[in-house]
């Protein structure tokens, strides 16, 4: 199996946990003598949400692999997504968090990730 991969940073170990949601588009309206009536759009973009842990042997090699990792994501543009097991996909970092835990040798994330269009 390899190691997640999103733009030009490789994870050094898969998350904990990946959940790939896909959400459905739906419109809700009133019809006169049916009440309201809910019409499918269509399928929505997929979203890919993970968290895990980086593991570091020291504090500073945790701090210089989030930073790392932030220099890499920054611009904010869509980039590749390489999930273990799945299909590579176009996407977006939406959202991602890290916490200080310890002694700053584990750094807990979380991230979202938006489908941006196929490959």
């Amino acid at each position: 199996m390899f190691n997640m991969q999103f733009g030009e940073f490789i994870f050094p170990h898969n998350p904990a946990s990946i959940t790939v949601e896909r959400l459905g588009r739906h419109a809700v309206f009133f019809c006169p003598g049916y009440g309201q009536i809910v019409q499918s759009l269509g399928d929505g973009r997929r979203q890919v949400l993970c968290a895990g842990d980086f593991v570091c042997a020291t504090p500073t090699q945790s701090v210089s692999l989030i930073a790392s990792f932030e220099e890499k994501c920054a611009d904010g543009k869509p980039g590749v997504l390489i999930l273990p097991g799945m299909a590579p996909m176009i996407a977006v970092l939406a959202q991602h968090s890290f916490q200080s835990r310890g002694d700053g040798r584990v750094t807990p994330y979380t991230m979202r990730f938006l489908e941006a269009g196929g490959i």
